[in-house]
C-alpha cells in the first residue's frame, strides 16, 4: 500500500489542498481493486495453462486470484530448471536435492524434503498422517508465502498432483476470512477477563452470521428476537448462581497479556494550587461575593441622597465611589506615580 500511494502522489513537495484528493482516489483505486479480485476468486475459475495441470488447478481452487498469479509463475519457471544432484537420510527421513537453472548452473539452490514423521514414504505422498515439509534455500516461502519454483521441480519428481498441506497458509487462501472453531481453555493457566474477552469474540462472529441471515426475512427476525430474549433472561440466571457460589478474588493474579486501560497519572505542576475564575469583587466597597452593581453599601447612600434632595438641601451626600489609594514614588516621593513612570509625572516646584 505505501508503494502503492507512493507512486500515486509522485515526487515534490505539494500542498494539502492538492494531497488530500489524491489520497481520495488512491484509496478508492484500492477498494475497488480488492472487490474486483474478490469477485474473480469468487465467482471465476482460471484456465489452466501450464505442464503442470494437476499442481496448477490445485493452486486455482485453493488460493486467492491475486495469489493464484504468483504461484502461476513459479510453475512457468519450473520447466526451466535441471537437478544437480540427489542425497537422501534414512535416518532422519529426509532428502537433499540440489538444483539450478538451465545455462546458468552456477547458481544451485538445495530443498531439503521431510516425508513426514510417523510414517512412510506411500503415506508421506498421499497426506495420510502428516504432510511432507520442503525447505528451499532461496527462502521465498519463508517470504513471500508461496512455494518456490525450485518446490514445485521437487514435486514433479515425487509425482505430487496436490500442494502439501505444510506449503499452503490459511492467510492467502479461499476461506482465510472463515471463522475457525478454537478451543480455550479452562481458564486455570489463562487470565480471567483474557479468556472472558476471546469467549466474547468467538461467540460474536458467531452472532453476527446468524443475525444477517435472520434480518432478511420477517419471520427469521421475530423468532430470533423472541430466541435472543428467552437466552438472555437463561444465561443472566446462570451468571448469577455462578457469582454466588464462587467468590470473586478482590485483586486476582494476572498472568495474561490484557490490553486495559492506561493508568492515570497527576499533571506537571502545583497539583494543591486551586484553579478557577477570580473571585467578584465590588469596585465600590471591596466586598467579595458581589459587585457594584448589588452593592448595599452604595444602595444605601443612593436612598440617603435621594431623600436629601427631596428635602431641599443643597449640599447632598455624595454617591461617588471612595477615593481610591495614592501611591507615591519610591526615588521622590512624589504622589500620583511610581518610579517606573517618573518621566510622566509632573515637574516639581520651585518652592520644593
Amino acid at each position: 500500500m505505501n508503494n502503492f500511494v507512493k507512486d500515486t502522489l509522485g515526487a515534490g513537495k505539494k500542498k494539502m489542498v492538492d494531497i488530500v484528493p489524491q489520497m481520495d482516489r488512491a484509496h478508492m483505486r484500492l477498494r475497488n481493486n480488492q472487490v474486483r479480485d474478490d469477485f474473480n476468486t469468487m465467482n471465476s475459475f482460471p484456465v489452466i495453462e501450464t505442464h503442470l495441470e494437476d499442481l496448477e488447478g490445485h493452486a486455482a481452487s485453493t488460493y486467492t486470484y491475486d495469489v493464484y498469479k504468483w504461484v502461476k509463475k513459479e510453475i512457468m519457471k519450473e520447466k526451466f530448471l535441471v537437478t544437480k544432484g540427489f542425497q537422501a537420510a534414512a535416518e532422519d527421513d529426509h532428502s537433499v536435492h540440489k538444483m539450478a537453472n538451465f545455462k546458468r548452473q552456477q547458481y544451485v539452490h538445495e530443498v531439503v524434503y521431510y516425508y513426514g514423521r510417523l510414517t512412510t514414504y506411500e503415506e508421506a505422498l498421499e497426506e495420510a498422517v502428516l504432510p511432507p515439509i520442503m525447505v528451499c534455500t532461496c527462502n521465498m516461502f519463508q517470504y513471500k508465502g508461496v512455494p518456490c519454483r525450485h518446490m514445485f521441480m521437487l514435486m514433479k519428481q515425487e509425482n505430487m498432483s496436490k500442494i502439501p498441506r505444510s506449503l499452503i497458509m490459511k492467510r492467502w487462501t479461499r476461506n482465510a476470512g472463515s471463522v475457525c472453531d478454537i478451543e480455550y481453555p479452562d481458564g486455570q493457566n489463562m487470565d480471567k477477563e483474557a479468556l472472558e474477552v476471546s469467549r466474547f469474540g468467538v461467540l460474536t462472529s458467531d452472532c453476527n452470521r446468524m443475525c444477517s441471515y435472520a434480518s432478511k426475512t420477517t419471520k427469521g427476525y421475530s423468532m430470533l428476537k423472541k430466541e435472543i430474549a428467552r437466552l438472555t433472561s437463561l444465561i443472566e440466571g446462570l451468571v448469577k448462581d455462578s457469582e454466588q457460589v464462587h467468590v470473586c478474588d478482590p485483586q486476582p493474579e494476572r498472568t495474561g497479556c490484557v490490553i486495559r486501560d492506561p493508568v492515570v497519572v497527576k499533571k506537571k505542576g502545583n497539583q494543591n494550587q486551586e484553579t478557577g475564575r477570580r473571585p467578584i469583587t465590588c469596585s465600590y466597597c471591596k466586598g467579595a461575593g458581589y459587585n457594584i452593581q448589588s452593592c448595599g453599601e452604595r444602595k444605601e447612600k443612593e436612598r440617603e441622597a435621594a431623600a436629601h434632595q427631596s428635602v431641599g438641601e443643597d449640599n447632598p451626600p455624595s454617591v461617588s465611589t471612595p477615593a481610591k489609594k495614592v501611591y507615591h514614588c519610591g526615588k521622590c516621593n512624589g504622589p500620583g506615580h511610581i518610579a517606573r513612570s517618573r518621566k510622566n509625572a509632573p515637574a516639581p516646584s520651585n518652592s520644593e
